[in-house]
């Protein structure tokens, strides 16, 4: 049958670690190393088509993806669903993962959240699309929608790399770009957070802007949101604390936001036995501040 309607098939999967270099970020878990990893997924096809996808870095998703290659090589492209029912089918929770991904606030679990499998499903898609001359819009959506999305800036407190000489964190003090030299030096002050948001504006365009909070106090953090929402009065002022305020404290530090603040990022986690989804309820109805996540709906079941 896939002779008959000549359908490409897959002839190689390649798994291909990257590493980039990052700066001294600060988040609730500590600070960047001196470089991030991520792990390619590059699929070619027997019509001369590569596909390509992304995903984390590390050992355990790269071992994740290489032991997928048999259940995907020489299958048709067009059964991408049926490859990745296979993968998921053959898949085995590891022995320390417990389902709760990191709601609990363990990024040493940010590898069970993050499913390896996605990188060969974007990969496969890529090889669709090719095949049938369709961009992805068209196949997974309604089409074009826009020409342009716009896109925000991710600000971060950044530490001083002087600290960790031994783990040498790169130095662009030289450069002529005004970024560059700035992204590798110290901003911990509200000062130092709104010049980063200047500088990215300048040099990007980016007129709205997401703090990475959970370095400090609550109360220290939205001062620097004040900061940035009075130099930005237009722009959209959110922050992402990971999870770090307890309930009462989220609702304290926000009440009083909602001029300031777009949507309020996993501020709080589970507490007194109840979950994430349920703290994070009780969040939004005492505020009344949109909520986003990225930490405490990482399973299907957990949308339930």
């Amino acid at each position: 049958m896939t002779e008959k309607l000549n359908m490409p098939v897959i002839t190689s999967m390649e798994v291909m670690p990257v590493a980039g270099y990052d700066s001294m970020l600060m988040t609730l878990s500590g600070a960047h190393a001196p470089v991030f990893t991520r792990n390619l997924v590059i699929l070619r096809d027997s019509f001369g088509h590569t596909g390509i996808g992304e995903i984390h870095g590390g050992d355990y998703t790269k071992e994740s993806l290489e032991a997928c290659i048999p259940l995907v090589m020489n299958q048709p492209v067009m059964r991408y669903r049926n490859i990745l029912d296979a993968i998921h089918k053959a898949a085995k929770r590891a022995a320390d993962d417990d389902g709760e991904g990191i709601q609990t606030l363990d990024i040493s679990k940010l590898k069970y959240v993050v499913k390896s499998e996605w990188a060969i499903e974007c990969a496969l898609l890529d090889l669709v699309g090719q095949a049938l001359g369709m961009r992805m819009c068209d196949l997974l959506g309604e089409g074009k929608q826009r020409d342009r999305v716009e896109v925000l800036g991710y600000l971060f407190y950044v530490s001083d790399r002087h600290k960790a000489e031994e783990l040498h964190y790169l130095d662009e003090s030289d450069s002529s770009d005004p970024w560059f030299r700035m992204r590798r030096e110290k901003m911990l002050s509200h000062e130092e957070i709104v010049a980063q948001a200047r500088c990215l504006h300048d040099k990007y365009g980016f007129r709205n802007f997401k703090l990475k909070g959970g370095v400090f106090s609550g109360a220290y953090e939205m001062e620097t949101v004040r900061a940035l929402k009075k130099a930005f009065p237009e722009g959209r002022i959110n922050i992402d604390p990971n999870g770090a305020w307890s309930l009462q404290e989220a609702v304290d530090l926000c009440r009083d936001m909602k001029n300031v603040l777009t949507y309020v990022e996993d501020p709080c986690g589970p507490e007194s036995g109840y979950s994430s989804r349920e703290i994070m309820t009780e969040f939004k109805n005492a505020v009344q501040i949109p909520v986003a996540t990225n930490m405490i709906a990482t399973d299907w079941r957990q949308f339930y």
